[in-house]
């Protein structure tokens, strides 16, 4: 393993609300569904203009999380969508999938009262 070598002086920061603190992390035993969740609160913090909402290309093409997905029994695709699909059971984020130009796109958002609104227009 490598050591950490600390934080920096100067850095930014990603804000985690305090139910997820309180309520889904005691909930969450599965890693991936955790480092997955986690990446997408910075990912939509760091959108600008609404919704915000991330895709599933975007979450494939990051590079941190998907390797730190890697697992000997799944490839980091597969546990990127097993990690999404409990996210979504769990209720702490929605999925819909849109239809643009012929194709299929999974979307997904923080099960906000603002997000739940959005997802029933679409």
């Amino acid at each position: 393993m490598k050591q950490f070598t600390g934080f920096l002086a100067k850095m930014q920061f990603t804000p985690i609300p305090n139910l997820f603190l309180s309520k889904l992390l005691p909930q969450i035993s599965d890693i991936a569904e955790l480092k997955t969740t986690l990446h997408i609160f910075e990912m939509l913090y760091r959108k600008r203009g609404y919704p915000r909402f991330t895709t599933y290309s975007e979450l494939l093409g990051n590079t941190s999380l998907m390797s730190s997905l890697g697992q000997a029994t799944k490839t980091p695709d597969e546990a990127l969508r097993n990690a999404l699909e409990v996210a979504t059971k769990r209720g702490s984020i929605l999925h819909i999938v849109l239809d643009r130009d012929g194709e299929s796109e999974d979307v997904y958002f923080l099960n906000t009262d603002y997000d739940r609104q959005i997802v029933a227009k679409i």
